[in-house]
């Protein structure tokens, strides 16, 4: 893989030097690198902000000296990519650094003064690994994207569009449906993955959109402990233009109870075995009715959770959106999931056992031949 960086310095011997560090520090990391070395702010500021070009990182000097007024050269790239792109970005300098830069897991100070500083910032950029991984992103999207325009949309045209019903709104939901189905659960050669971790269980945080949906995780705002998952259908809590709330009136909530609680010494003895029967949808935790418990994995600041399918509460619209926040959404196929054992439960119809006597015969007619 090879990486794009951006180098922006004034001083012709730090250019040549850090370029020089920049280098061996990414192939020391079996990467190769391309670096674009500036040594002019102004010009390194609009070859940042250049939408035809994508940076993997971004190494960028401050002014200094008679140049005091304008420190904040290397935090307006930083500012900028805040407002939607994403790069890691390293500011160093030889000075102090400036008292307005907040430094995060992907804005990193050095000091040029430090010996290895720099070249242990910019390693522990590529060790997180997100410069390599939005790389990769890009790649598989152009990948993905490009093999189902070819492959099927362009063999496939005449059909689709017969009608002249693929307007650009349409063809642009769907490539962007099929490129995210395919990036997301299908890997390098492998079908869907059968394994996810328990984060990939979630959309968190939840979508800013101003609707609430099946599988939305909320929390009241008031008890850190009440935990809900909303049961109602998306098309009930769609809101739609000009409107100020859904078609339900009442949002259709289920509880949900602390793993701990719900297993109680159970949890002593458990194994890997008895972990997977926990987690299964609906969840075997011996408790009753069978299939009452649906299990929700700790993430952030969700804890172990069961949802109680005895548990179940209508809340009126107006309190869902004054009393709770939202957290997060279950993701496809959780949500889903969670709804149809839900309504399975509540389907079950219990009949009586057959007298043995009435089938008896069907033994003795078995064992006769």
């Amino acid at each position: 893989m090879e990486l794009n960086v951006l180098f922006v310095e004034d001083d012709q011997d730090d250019l040549r030097q850090i370029s020089e560090i920049i280098e061996t520090t990414i192939t020391k990391n079996n990467l190769t690198v391309k670096i674009n070395s500036i040594n002019d702010f102004e010009s390194g500021i609009k070859e940042a902000n250049n939408p035809h070009i994508r940076y993997d990182l971004i190494v960028t000097d401050t002014y200094k000296g008679e140049h005091k007024s304008k420190d904040a050269a290397a935090l307006q790239i930083v500012k900028d990519y805040r407002k939607g792109k994403f790069c890691p970005i390293i500011v160093c300098s030889s000075g102090e650094k400036p008292a307005e830069l907040e430094t995060t897991a992907f804005v990193n100070w050095a000091d040029k003064g430090v010996t290895g500083d720099i070249d242990k910032k910019v390693h522990d950029i590529l060790e997180i690994g997100l410069p390599q991984i939005i790389r990769s992103l890009n790649d598989e999207i152009n990948s993905s994207a490009g093999n189902f325009l070819w492959s099927f949309l362009e063999k496939n045209w005449a059909d689709l569009n017969k009608d002249q019903t693929l307007k650009k709104p349409v063809l642009e939901r769907l490539i962007k449906k099929r490129t995210a189905i395919q990036i997301g659960d299908i890997e390098a050669g492998y079908s869907a993955r059968i394994n996810r971790h328990a984060l990939e269980y979630y959309i968190y945080p939840s979508f800013e959109h101003n609707y609430r949906s099946l599988g939305d995780i909320i929390q009241n705002k008031e008890n850190d402990d009440d935990f809900r998952v909303i049961l109602t259908p998306h098309c009930h809590l769609y809101m739609h233009e000009g409107q100020s709330k859904p078609r339900a009136d009442y949002v259709l909530s289920v509880k949900t109870i602390e793993a701990e609680k719900v297993l109680g010494k159970q949890i002593e003895t458990a194994d890997i075995n008895k972990l997977k029967l926990w987690a299964r949808s609906p969840a075997q935790t011996k408790g009753k009715p069978d299939g009452r418990h649906w299990y929700l994995p700790s993430f952030m600041n969700i804890p172990h959770l069961f949802c109680d399918f005895l548990q179940v509460e209508s809340l009126s619209y107006e309190i869902v959106e004054s009393n709770y926040k939202s957290i997060a959404t279950l993701a496809q196929p959780y949500a889903e999931a969670l709804q149809q054992s839900f309504t399975g439960f509540y389907s079950n119809v219990g009949i009586p056992e057959i007298e043995t006597t009435s089938i008896e015969n069907l033994l003795r007619k078995a064992k006769e031949e």
